[in-house]
């Protein structure tokens, strides 16, 4: 289990929060039955490197002030949109033994053999909700796409789940699909160009 440590933020300023993302660090708060809701701070960097490690559904202690010890999972990011990085977290306390739902990134893999094709990779869901203990959860759903043909999907039925967590969502739901990619060059029939109206019909003999 990864430890993450953290201070208790005074938010009474509404400039602090811009302060200390200068300062290299994420305003964040951490909720709970035990924690109540707190306001702290955590160190970016840190974070960054957890996430890489252990995964956005990493199993974290929560070390406050070196005084309070809670076990948590980031529930909520909200990022920068323009820089793409981390402006917040809400970190949920949580209890190891019961089951919760969480968002885990879907992955695609050989979307390059599709593309070889002039085909293209609709990826219409980019994350998936599932259920399951803590310990259990994944930090990512890979797809392989590389035997797709064109007008084939894979839904979220199709998804054989392992190590005991379920994928929440309705199970016809396309998670994706390939469609033809290049441009569609049929051939168009030449056809003799209708009569223009009010013209006349060459008289026949005898009339």
């Amino acid at each position: 289990m990864a430890t993450l440590n953290a201070v208790v933020r005074d938010d009474s300023k509404k400039s602090i929060a811009k302060t200390l993302r200068k300062e290299g660090k994420i305003p964040s708060v951490v909720y709970g039955q035990t924690v109540g809701n707190e306001s702290i701070t955590v160190n970016a960097g840190e974070v960054d490197k957890l996430f890489h490690n252990e995964g956005r559904n990493a199993i974290i202690t929560l070390n406050i002030d070196n005084k309070k010890k809670y076990t948590v999972m980031a529930h909520e990011l909200q990022f920068n949109n323009l820089k793409g990085t981390i402006q917040h977290i809400d970190f949920l306390e949580i209890n190891v033994n019961e089951e919760l739902d969480a968002v885990v990134p879907v992955v695609l893999q050989g979307t390059e053999k599709v593309e070889e094709l002039r085909a293209v990779v609709n990826h219409q869901l980019s994350e998936l909700t599932v259920r399951a203990l803590p310990k259990d959860l994944p930090s990512s759903i890979e797809i392989d796409v590389s035997e797709l043909a064109v007008g084939e999907s894979i839904r979220i039925s199709d998804i054989k789940t392992e190590n005991g967590y379920t994928i929440l969502g309705d199970p016809e739901e396309v998670i994706v699909s390939v469609s033809y990619g290049g441009k569609n060059e049929e051939a168009e029939e030449t056809e003799e160009p209708p009569a223009a109206e009010g013209a006349q019909t060459p008289e026949q003999p005898g009339e």
